[in-house]
């Protein structure tokens, strides 16, 4: 019995394939056109959607950091002189002892917030800890004076690290 009702169902099976045509049917030149401009935008999304936050998980990872803590949008103004607008992607991590000069902040930009005034405020930040760290703790100015800044397809990124190098690669990674 077991095995006609297998037989039952390879043969349904068979038919069901046979009713779906040959597969060499030809789909129309506009619908062409449309899958592939669909196809394109999708990939192109894809490529501007990846979180701040594993940037930034791989930096860790990735380059030797002092103690690094994680900084919430709820503490971000006391770091950088930008207010992040609500529901945007960011991510920053500074020195948990403040001894070292070692941070990294990502941040997509949005309506509310252009990479130029995010670059402005960084600027000024990576300014005010080389002054914070001339007499503190000299050794940490030069991460400060390589400090790795970049913006690409809307996202910004500075990492104050002993290797700027690796930063730019793990960046050119996740932003095409």
């Amino acid at each position: 019995m077991k095995k006609g009702f297998a037989a039952v169902c390879a043969v349904l099976c068979a038919m069901t394939f046979a009713a779906c045509g040959n597969g060499n049917e030809e789909v129309p030149e506009e619908k062409a056109a449309y899958v592939e401009i669909e196809a394109s935008e999708t990939s192109a999304a894809e490529e501007q959607t990846v979180p701040c936050s594993a940037i930034t998980e791989k930096l860790l990872s990735s380059v030797e950091l002092s103690s690094m803590a994680e900084v919430g949008a709820d503490r971000i103004g006391m770091y950088l002189d930008l207010t992040i607008p609500e529901n945007c992607d960011f991510s920053m991590y500074i020195c948990g002892s403040g001894g070292f000069a070692d941070e990294i902040f990502v941040i997509r930009s949005t309506p509310e917030l252009s990479t130029e005034d995010i670059r402005a405020a960084a600027e000024k930040r990576i300014e005010t800890r080389k002054t914070d760290f001339e007499d503190y703790n000299p050794d940490e100015v030069e991460k400060l004076e390589n400090a790795y800044i970049a913006e690409r397809n809307g996202y910004f990124i500075y990492a104050i690290t002993g290797d700027s190098a690796v930063c730019g690669s793990v960046f050119d990674e996740f932003v095409k």
